[in-house]
């Protein structure tokens, strides 16, 4: 579902605050895959952790051939927000938002 940026302005001030794009949507997912973490052809993903009790954290991938996280399945915790931000060639692709189906209601009113 997309959105606009005045809708997730509070999210992206706290995940990716230099984003300028007007491409974000929304998904409710109870579990995420890590994958692209690492610039591969000009494609990249990067992720970060927003906690609705107002921490945030952002995953910078360390090399290729040490990288942990690299199509980790994680479960989604209720309280929890992960940020995606995507590059397809080299193009910013926008902003993904993954929403815990148990937050959705009350961050989608």
């Amino acid at each position: 579902m997309k959105i606009t940026r005045k809708q997730a302005q509070q999210i992206l001030n706290r995940s990716f605050p230099d984003y300028t794009g007007r491409k974000i949507n929304v998904a409710i997912k109870d579990r995420i895959t890590f994958y692209d973490t690492n610039w591969s052809g000009g494609t990249k993903n990067e992720y970060a952790i927003v906690l609705l009790s107002g921490q945030s954290e952002t995953f910078n991938a360390p090399a290729p051939w040490s990288n942990p996280v690299e199509g980790k399945t994680v479960e989604m915790q209720p309280g929890a927000i992960i940020v995606e931000h995507s590059y397809f060639c080299g193009k910013d692709c926008g902003i993904t938002i993954y929403v815990h189906p148990d937050n959705a209601p009350k961050l989608l009113s």
